[in-house]
């Protein structure tokens, strides 16, 4: 059985201190070089993490959080929240995840660190657009690509442009996220970013068929499959076919629907990314009910069934049994419709038992590490009080030398006026 995550968790914190100790069984305190350089090390795998592993990012927000709480070492605090909040948001836990990055967005500002500024800023507007609110994600967009403009990196400049077009998408001022999308587009071919290219141009796309533009969103996306290709990443092409198919999809065009969608399955297959497969295949079902070629849809709804019990992907193994479900409803099977409507009742209960059991472990660390932050605050005001006693003290002991000094003084100037008269 494996061990839930606290668990291991709480014994890496336990490794922690067991290194750091010495012959005399203090603890030994890593020295701030090494902190930061841990922290820079975090900084470096904090994008990675987000776009492929969100797990590693939560191990390595932990980590380095604990890490900077254990040392007093404000930038790997910092360097921790950030991650934590981007964590945060994107598993549901947004108020949390917000309230993380406000605080490290703080310190590095007050740093003048424009460059991760930037970046958490353009989380924060993340934030608010998983929480449902664009016009808060608007604000934060904007403050990014402000700040970006003071960045080292002339990347910072238009960092938020695209996230900026989804907001804008979300409050259907499409006139303006279009604008934004051409402009991030442009910036990107000029220094040679060929995979943001081609998202925007699958952003573009999906402008041009909520428009109902069909051969416009199909030459958007065939120019982000062609910086696909630029750019050697199946997965971009992949996901370009897999927009083309829709938009055939709208036009009544199945057969080229299908033929896209095959080839953007068989390009995921040679990525290996397990949930684009599963989408894949239920896709393919998805338009097989469509055509009502029922016995072909199930076989494809039963691989993506099959695939992600395999892969452990219990959301998308909820949703697929759903699908067969209505499928079955459709053909008025009604009997075999309630099957995997039980199947999906049953997956839903574990699929929130589940979320509930790691956010409890999630909860339990982060107020292990919110008593570790105020027990550092009270050190530090301790200290701050401390010093101001101390302070306080060595000023009295100044004004009694003083006065000491003073007095002998006019004893000595009374004995030295006795003498000459």
């Amino acid at each position: 059985m494996k061990p839930p995550f606290l668990f291991l968790f709480l014994l890496q914190l336990a490794s922690f201190q067991l290194i750091g100790q010495d012959l005399g069984g203090k603890t030994t305190k890593m020295s701030e070089q090494d902190i930061k350089g841990r922290a820079i090390e975090s900084l470096d795998n904090w994008n990675y993490f987000m776009r492929n592993n969100l797990d590693s990012l939560k191990i390595d927000a932990f980590e380095i959080l604990f890490l900077g709480l254990e040392n007093k070492n404000n930038f790997a605090i910092n360097v921790g929240k950030r991650s934590l909040g981007s964590y945060l948001i994107r598993t549901g836990e947004t108020e949390k995840g917000l309230t993380y990055l406000k605080s490290s967005n703080s310190y590095f500002e007050e740093r003048e660190d424009y460059l991760i500024q930037t970046e958490i800023l353009n989380e924060l507007g993340n934030g608010y657009l998983y929480a449902g609110k664009p016009v808060l994600a608007e604000k934060f967009f904007l403050k990014s690509l402000k700040c970006g403009k003071n960045s080292p990196d002339p990347t910072s400049a238009f960092l938020a442009e695209a996230n900026l077009a989804q907001a804008y998408i979300n409050l259907r001022n499409y006139d303006k996220a279009e604008a934004y999308l051409q402009h991030y587009k442009t910036e990107c071919i000029k220094i040679g970013k060929l995979e943001s290219v081609a998202n925007a141009y699958a952003h573009l796309g999906q402008i041009a068929l909520i428009r109902k533009k069909h051969s416009l969103a199909k030459e958007y996306f065939q120019k982000s499959a062609g910086y696909g290709f630029k750019s050697k990443s199946k997965a971009l092409i992949a996901h370009a076919y897999n927009n083309m198919a829709i938009a055939f999809f709208e036009e009544s065009k199945s057969d080229s629907s299908l033929a896209y969608f095959q080839k953007a399955l068989e390009l995921r297959l040679k990525t290996k990314n397990v949930k684009s497969i599963s989408e894949s295949y239920y896709n393919i079902g998805g338009l097989y009910v469509e055509l009502k070629q029922f016995d072909k849809a199930l076989d494809y709804y039963v691989l993506c069934e099959n695939y992600s019990k395999s892969k452990k992907l219990l959301k998308e193994e909820m949703d697929v049994n759903l699908a067969i479900s209505d499928m079955y409803k459709m053909q008025k099977n009604y009997e075999k419709a309630l099957v995997y409507s039980e199947r999906y009742s049953d997956l839903l209960e574990k699929y929130y038992s589940e979320l509930s059991i790691e956010q409890t472990e999630n909860h339990d660390v982060l107020q292990l590490l919110e008593e570790m932050e105020l027990s550092n605050r009270n050190d530090s005001y301790e200290a701050r009080m401390n010093e101001q006693l101390n302070n306080q003290k060595y000023h009295t002991y100044l004004l009694y030398a003083a006065l000491v000094v003073f007095v002998l003084a006019l004893i000595f100037l009374g004995i030295y006026k006795k003498k000459i008269n």
